[in-house]
């Protein structure tokens, strides 16, 4: 099992443009920054979680190959703006909890996604969602739109083998469903910034609390505003535990 980091950035990726803050001028590649993406590939199935502005560069920067299943978080543009070229992958599933399927299908993506690829389904599910020898639980996240009260339909998802068990979390300032993430190889979660000042992100702080609440035995923190100096970041983190700043590219296997 491999799991890929396509994209690690926020919603204006890094560098971002007439910026010049340290991540933003810095010559290290790990602090340039495509909008997210992951990869998740099993022994016999490839899937992707969300499908941002970047899906393009990233299918071509790494090769991707044809993905069997696409699971997205949230409706927001920066996890879902590459479906015009996510819809030339061919036959495939794409799946996502009913309201973030109603979020997708006003956004008019699905309209224009099944009439440009009618091989591709697209699909609402709630409970457990078997492949292969993983089971992948949906779990609900609170996320509001930056600076408003109105609460926008976000989840993550938990994978769990008789082996190995990780979750990558979305974009989320909370965990609704805290009991889903209970003993976890691997927890990727949200550290779009340092703290959370009203942006619908946990950040860092938020982070470092939901390692200590659910103890999973590593964490990696992804979708990094520019905010987040690659290095500055993973030596505060280390200081902490078993933590990671994740970067494009980034690899784990098992």
């Amino acid at each position: 099992m491999k799991l890929k980091f396509l994209g690690t950035g926020g919603v204006l990726g890094t560098p971002v443009w007439n910026c010049n803050c340290k991540a933003c001028t810095s010559e290290d590649a790990r602090n340039v920054r495509m909008r997210p993406s992951f990869l998740v590939q099993l022994a016999n199935t490839n899937i992707i979680i969300d499908f941002g502005k970047d899906f393009h560069q990233q299918v071509l920067k790494y090769s991707l190959p044809h993905i069997d299943f696409a699971f997205l978080t949230h409706a927001h543009q920066d996890h879902i703006g590459g479906f015009e070229q996510f819809s030339s992958n061919g036959k495939c599933i794409v799946t996502m909890p009913t309201s973030v399927f109603n979020d997708f299908w006003k956004d008019s993506s699905a309209d224009w996604i099944t009439a440009r690829n009618p091989e591709m389904l697209l699909s609402a599910f709630q409970g457990v969602r078997k492949i292969e020898n993983f089971s992948i639980s949906p779990v609900k996240l609170n996320h509001n739109k930056d600076f408003s009260p109105n609460y926008v339909p976000a989840y993550g998802y938990v994978f769990r083998s008789d082996d190995f068990s990780f979750a990558y979390l979305g974009d989320h300032d909370k965990v609704l469903e805290p009991e889903k993430l209970e003993n976890l190889d691997l927890l990727i979660t949200d550290g779009n910034r340092w703290e959370d000042n009203g942006w619908g992100h946990a950040g860092i702080a938020g982070g470092l609390k939901e390692y200590e609440k659910y103890k999973p035995k590593r964490m990696i923190f992804t979708h990094l505003s520019h905010d987040i100096e690659h290095n500055d970041a993973q030596w505060h983190v280390r200081q902490i535990g078993n933590i990671d700043i994740a970067y494009d590219g980034m690899e784990v296997e098992f």
